[in-house]
């Protein structure tokens, strides 16, 4: 079992059913649908289709709808492309006019308010940069610092702006309509600069009726990182998207930023997903770089709940490969963990929250038993959070009668979830998950479960471990007790030492 998750972006190069289900044939966890690209009729379709293909395979499958959010970009261009040289002045101004090689206009109402002499612009990629040489009235006058080739409606970045653009414009308020429409499971927002605008996405999902989808925040400014333990308060995850934030961070810098937001991210047991570029050389190859590989590696070692494939699986010639390299590469990388040859990082927490101190506890019991499976039934699915959280090599299985709960934790590390009815004994339980791990050979047939719960009634937080023998007794002689009562000692030595450890 793969515990790093796949998330693959949607396009032309896999809206079609059959592509669908070769991805997920390859690996596929769960989707993401770029609203930046494609019009409202595809979007429906796609979202259609994966439920559909989802359904068939009996697969729990989530959807991320990824908003296009506020970003600023340059006006037409005649030709489609000109050329900027080093030394050259530029005008950017709001007049919506086609530009060329002396001027262009921008999607920004208020550039001359949030630009300030002096102040880089990137354009593109950030290979071609300029600075603000003028401020004017309705323009802004720059130099090219590097010059280089800009298409037209290219993205336009200001790292030093704090910009006050709204978070959901026209175009994402229609957007997240049809997401939610179309059953996403999650709603990943770009841009994002501080919890307000976390905020900002929660009510305007709660006026929707959809208070329960989840919240990804695009990690993408410089701002965002200053402010990122506030945002993580308020999200369900966050997305080092190392596309726009390597433009907004100096580069060398963006390996560390990477390795502290997924610390952070796990500390306060959200889900983190590592995306852009991660096996960007797919698009026209069949196999990945050896850079490449060893950069999905690293997220995984990291303590990535996901990796995201962008262009690779949307536009690429390759994208089940893509996916199926994804797969190689991260369980090669956790067999090794699982070994003791590489370590997954594991994040401290400071949650005093008692069901964090269960899921502790779980793990620790399931590992010193050699358990199955840590089996935790959820309602909200924050157990099974709490319990991958520790990155434990034990399978973790969500038992759930929430499709929606099911849905969401296809991004987080290590758990399986599946369908149970809402009230389950213990010994339905072990029989169900017992089903479940069927006859993986990972798995010992008398290997016992480890078996999260709220007591003394369902509904409570969880509060309760406890081990469940692998086979019914149907006689209890001595051997069997001394076997029961160990089991029931380690138990309470390990729920002890938590205790202990928490006063």
């Amino acid at each position: 079992m793969r515990r790093t998750k796949i998330l693959a972006t949607v396009g032309p190069a896999t809206s079609a059913p059959s592509r669908l289900r070769g991805l997920l044939g390859a690996g596929v966890d769960a989707f993401r649908l770029n609203f930046s690209h494609g019009s409202d009729t595809e979007h429906r379709q796609v979202l259609r289709r994966i439920r559909s293909e989802a359904a068939k395979l009996h697969r729990e499958v989530g959807i991320v709808a990824d908003l296009q959010g506020p970003k600023i970009r340059i006006g037409a261009l005649a030709p489609p492309a000109v050329r900027l040289e080093d030394g050259a002045t530029w005008r950017l101004d709001t007049s919506g006019r086609t530009g060329d090689t002396r001027r262009a206009s921008v999607t920004l109402p208020e550039l001359s308010r949030a630009a300030r002499v002096g102040d880089p612009l990137l354009l593109g990629d950030g290979s071609v940069e300029l600075v603000v040489e003028r401020v004017e009235r309705e323009s802004v006058l720059t130099r090219v610092v590097h010059g280089g080739m800009v298409a037209s409606h290219a993205g336009l970045f200001l790292p030093r702006a704090h910009l006050r653009t709204e978070i959901l414009g026209v175009k994402d308020r229609a957007d997240l309509a049809i997401g939610l429409e179309g059953g996403a499971d999650f709603v990943a927002v770009s841009f994002v600069r501080g919890p307000a605008d976390v905020r900002g996405v929660r009510r305007k999902l709660a006026q929707l009726d959809h208070s329960s989808t989840g919240i990804i925040a695009k990690i993408e400014r410089a701002e965002a990182l200053e402010r990122v333990d506030e945002i993580l308060d308020i999200a369900d995850g966050i997305m080092v998207a190392r596309g726009d934030l390597g433009i907004e961070v100096p580069l060398e810098r963006l390996a560390f930023e990477q390795k502290r937001l997924v610390a952070k991210a796990n500390s306060a047991h959200r889900i983190v997903i590592v995306a852009t570029q991660m096996l960007l050389s797919m698009l026209t190859s069949p196999r990945p770089t050896r850079a490449e590989a060893t950069d999905v590696a690293n997220a995984v070692l990291d303590g990535a709940d996901a990796v995201m494939l962008s262009e690779e699986s949307a536009v690429g010639q390759y994208p089940i490969e893509a996916v199926g390299w994804l797969d190689r590469i991260c369980r090669t990388t956790e067999e090794a963990a699982a070994r003791g040859e590489l370590s997954i990082r594991v994040a401290a927490s400071s949650d005093p929250a008692p069901e964090r101190f269960v899921a502790d506890a779980a793990v620790e019991l399931a590992e010193d038993l050699g358990a199955a499976a840590i089996v935790t039934p959820t309602h909200s699915g924050r157990t099974a959070r709490l319990v991958a959280t520790r990155r434990s090599s034990t399978p973790i299985l969500a038992l759930s009668s929430q499709a929606a709960t099911r849905r969401q934790l296809s991004l987080t590390w290590g758990v399986e979830a599946h369908a149970s009815p809402a009230h389950l004994s213990l010994l339905e339980l072990r029989a169900l998950a017992r089903r479940i791990l069927g006859g993986r050979t990972t798995t010992r047939p008398d290997a016992p479960f480890v078996l999260t719960a709220g007591y003394p009634i369902e509904g409570r937080p969880t509060n309760l471990v406890t081990v469940l023998d692998a086979e019914a007794p149907r006689s209890r002689g001595p051997r069997t007790a001394r076997r029961a009562g160990a089991a029931r000692r380690g138990s309470a030595g390990r729920t002890g030492r938590v205790a202990r450890a928490r006063r």
